[in-house]
């Protein structure tokens, strides 16, 4: 006997006991699942009333705390905003976009470019000792790197210039974009925002100087039915092999 779990409740890997055997989900089941979600995946307009479990809004928040970024530095920060209040006052800086106010949860994704040399350097130092990454050399090694690297003028080293913004923002959206995937596998349905007032925002939800609004996210279940798909490029326009232009090839074509 198995436990019966539907199949947007899966988390990879994850037992699900339930007084019997549990299901782990095989690889082909775990990329089956990922390539529905992002191939129906749709921008959803208009959410109803049915709220974000807490169980489900901690694992999604979790993925994207477990994102990749530069030297581990994680210059990413996230203020979920639930209340309906401060939605709709967030909806108003948002150009007066619906689902804002009407989703059960935002979460509004910045990045902080001071934040690597007010603490988070020396943080993920000490991480890296705590975990056994790395020893005193190298930990001094990455130390002097970093300062070079994000205490100079942002330009073509590492194609940060013209400021931190864009470094920042690089990463931020990794670790949204992994959030929005969550979600999207636990069977909810989301929307990512660029058009809002980012000074408007700032002053809202009391964000500091140095930090950058990045995005919004808007998690929930929809009302009504999904958007049409709208069509992509083909990959022979975007993709390149070796260099630009040259079409990329593949053994089986």
């Amino acid at each position: 006997m198995f436990c019966v779990v539907p199949p947007s409740h899966f988390l990879i890997g994850r037992e699900y006991p339930c007084g019997a055997a549990p299901v782990i989900m095989t690889s082909q089941a775990a990329e089956m699942l990922l390539s529905k979600a992002i191939t129906l995946r749709r921008a959803t307009q208009r959410y109803d009333s049915q709220p974000v479990l807490d169980d489900d809004l901690r694992k999604i928040l979790t993925a994207g705390l477990e994102a990749p970024s530069g030297f581990n530095l994680q210059p990413w920060r996230f203020i979920v905003v639930r209340d309906p209040g401060q939605r709709k006052l967030l909806g108003q800086a948002s150009m007066g976009q619906a689902k804002v106010e009407e989703a059960p949860v935002v979460i509004v994704a910045c990045g902080d470019t001071k934040g690597w040399c007010n603490g988070d350097l020396e943080e993920m130092l000490q991480l890296a000792a705590v975990h056994g990454y790395g020893g005193p050399e190298e930990h001094e090694s990455a130390r002097r790197n970093i300062k070079k690297f994000l205490g100079g003028v942002p330009g073509a080293l590492g194609g940060i210039g013209p400021d931190l913004a864009v470094w920042v923002n690089r990463h931020v959206m990794i670790a949204l974009t992994t959030m929005m995937w969550m979600a999207e596998v636990l069977g909810y349905d989301t929307a990512p925002m660029e058009a809002f007032w980012e000074d408007k925002v700032k002053e809202l939800l009391k964000i500091p100087h140095s930090v950058r609004v990045v995005a919004l996210l808007a998690i929930g279940r929809a009302k009504g039915p999904d958007k049409a798909y709208a069509g992509r490029f083909p990959m022979s326009s975007l993709i390149f092999g070796e260099e630009w232009g040259r079409p990329i090839q593949f053994e089986r074509e």
